[in-house]
């Protein structure tokens, strides 16, 4: 996937489609593009004024306003779905593009077009499926508000008619003969779907998996978005099944999927990230660590580490922590002489190592779809992440010989370095705090960090109300990927557990003599290569339920395999040759990938270790939440 990196911000742009038929207008009109982006963001700034309520409400009176679910779910529903066909118009969807990539360049505006015929022919055929099933819910109603059910159920068919005139919108714009041809092609594959679906039928069950996964996967390495595939291939499974008439779960399963209340947290936390990085906070914060560490043999380097432990706390996008942390601090690296294959290296290992810093958008996906307390994962990410931090400043330190430290510091500059520094560390330390004492659930605690955020934004940056609306728009982008690839791997993760997919990697597992920590050296083997083909996120939506029932079987502690799981995804998603974070760390530190990666394996291997010793040691992801009273079972 290809990206640009917006100077100013350290903001990062997906840009899988870039060219000129690509600009203008994305909806085909400016006026709706803001139109869209308006409703979507006023969706998020409605929801977050009703969770301020609630805390209000229930501040003075201790109970809480029950309304407010079902206003809620009108607003999730809004930012996953619209949001997610925003996202999909801007070219911001997660897709692998490794294949796509290496095809020659007259090929390219072919595969474009054939993408955006696949996912114009999905997202139309989850429409046909949906609208009966909206037809018949208008004659229900919620039980609180008596909204009928049909209005909430409304923003989902909506996003699909937008993603599918978004895709119109695309093949418009692509030569006349790409268009054409990839129509055909996508014409042929499906009807080839249903030319075949007597054969398939008639398959054992494990066959028939194994041919839906090789469909998968051959349509994600052609370039089409992780979320289109996993919707599309939970169709294929039904369809080949042998019971088209139950196609209709995979659009219900989908919009149910985006239904939880905790996934609230996710545009809140991306709004924080967005805001403080905008505002220019990140810099006091890498001038104090600076301050701290400069003067150590690879300070500077070690300094970024620091960075970005501390930043995780605040964004809970690794890649937008990549992008704030690595163009706040370039400029000063490259005054300590310092290669740029090595910042490119420690920024990717940095990314890893924050994985689990809460309030990390992983830990928030994975306590929605698993039993455990996302609480817990939050206070129990700390110190894996402190581990993994220490295992790369170890490596920064030997690596660093030759490289220049910075200049003394007085205890004078050292003061003022915390004073400008300490508004933007009230932040991390005040969500942990929050979330830690039960003051508020990780929702309420992420609306409150937007109401810092803002507060602390308009006071240390001019050009205010521009600042809200482009930190808005930021928003509404990547939590609607974000949301959208959720709500679409909700299905599939039912296909694979009606498939008995989780049986059969238990009986597989079962192999390994009943011994823990080969099953812990299988599973990061496993993730890590998950995280490179599907990213870290899809790779956690899919693998955690599959793979946490059989860890705890094995007497793995559940929160200890989490953090595990989780590490081993990121090293994946930011390990090169497809990790997208690495290729945004080489954007941020201006080198080549090729340059980047020799210099990126030691970081690499020394993160596999530390991982290991994570498996190996349960005590560093137990300690924080068995001192506060949490369950980690």
């Amino acid at each position: 996937m290809k990206t640009a990196i917006d100077e100013s911000t350290g903001v990062v742009r997906a840009d899988e489609h870039a060219g000129p038929e690509r600009t203008g207008a994305w909806s085909g009109a400016g006026w709706l593009d803001a139109g869209l982006e308006g409703l979507v963001g006023l969706s998020i700034a409605v929801e977050f004024l009703v969770v301020l309520f609630n805390v209000l409400v229930r501040a003075i009176t201790g109970n809480s306003v029950t309304w407010t679910q079902e206003v809620s779910e009108l607003a999730l529903y809004t930012a996953a779905f619209m949001g997610g066909a925003i996202a999909y118009a801007r070219g911001a969807h997660m897709s692998i593009r490794i294949l796509a990539d290496r095809l020659p360049a007259s090929w390219h505006r072919y595969q474009l077009a054939l993408v955006d015929w696949l996912v114009f022919g999905t997202t139309a055929g989850m429409l046909g499926l949906f609208l009966p099933v909206l037809a018949q819910r208008s004659h229900e109603s919620t039980p609180i508000l008596n909204l009928p059910e049909s209005l909430v159920s409304l923003p989902f068919a909506l996003g699909l008619v937008l993603t599918a005139w978004f895709a119109l919108v695309r093949l418009a714009r692509a030569p006349r003969r790409a268009a054409l041809v990839g129509l055909a092609a996508a014409a042929a594959l499906f009807a080839a779907l249903f030319a075949v679906q007597d054969a398939m039928a008639a398959m054992s069950s494990d066959a028939l998996l194994a041919a839906v996964l090789a469909f998968l996967f051959a349509i994600l390495l052609l370039g089409v978005p992780v979320a289109f595939v996993l919707a599309l291939g939970s169709a294929v499974y039904v369809l080949w099944g042998g019971d088209p008439s139950g196609l209709s779960a995979v659009p219900v399963g989908m919009q149910s999927g985006a239904n939880s209340f905790l996934l609230l947290a996710i545009p809140f936390f991306i709004l924080v990230g967005a805001l403080m990085s905008r505002a220019g906070l990140t810099a006091p914060l890498a001038r104090l660590v600076d301050a701290l560490l400069g003067r150590i043999r690879g300070g500077a380097l070690m300094a970024v580490v620091a960075t970005m432990y501390v930043f995780s706390g605040i964004s809970g996008s690794k890649v937008a922590d990549v992008a704030a942390v690595g163009t706040t601090m370039r400029d000063m690296l490259e005054d300590r002489r310092v290669p740029r294959g090595e910042v490119v290296a420690v920024l990717s290992a940095s990314a890893i190592m924050g994985e689990t810093v809460p309030p990390s958008i992983v830990l928030l996906i994975l306590g929605s779809i698993t039993s455990l307390s996302t609480t817990t994962l939050f206070m129990a990410g700390l110190v894996p992440a402190a581990v993994l931090g220490l295992c790369v400043m170890a490596l920064v330190f030997f690596r660093a010989k030759g490289t220049e430290r910075a200049e003394p510091t007085s205890a004078a500059e050292k003061g003022r370095s915390v004073v400008l520094a300490l508004p933007t560390l009230i932040l991390p330390v005040g969500l942990v705090a929050g979330i830690v004492t039960g003051v508020a659930t990780p929702t309420e605690v992420s609306a409150l960090a937007v109401a810092y955020a803002v507060v602390l934004a308009c006071t240390s940056r001019p050009r205010r109300l521009a600042l809200g609306w482009q930190s808005v728009r930021e928003t509404v982008t990547t939590a609607g990927m974000v949301l959208f690839i959720i709500a679409a791997a909700a299905p599939f993760a039912q296909t694979l557990a009606s498939a008995g997919v989780s049986a059969a990697i238990g009986d597989a597992m079962s192999g390994l003599s009943a011994s823990p920590f080969l099953f812990m050296l299988v599973s990061i083997l496993i993730l890590v290569v998950m995280g490179q083909l599907l990213e870290g996120m899809p790779a956690v939506l899919i693998f955690a339920p599959l793979l946490l029932p059989i860890a705890v079987q094995f007497g793995i502690n559940p929160v200890q395999y989490s953090m595990v799981l989780v590490m081993a995804m990121g090293i994946g998603s930011f390990a090169p040759p497809a990790g997208i974070g690495f290729y945004v760390a080489a954007a941020t530190g201006r080198e080549s990938v090729e340059r980047s990666i020799r210099r990126f394996i030691p970081y690499f291997l020394i993160l596999l270790a530390g991982v290991v010793l994570l498996a190996l040691v349960p005590w560093f992801s137990t300690v924080l939440p068995s001192l506060l009273g949490l369950s980690t079972s």
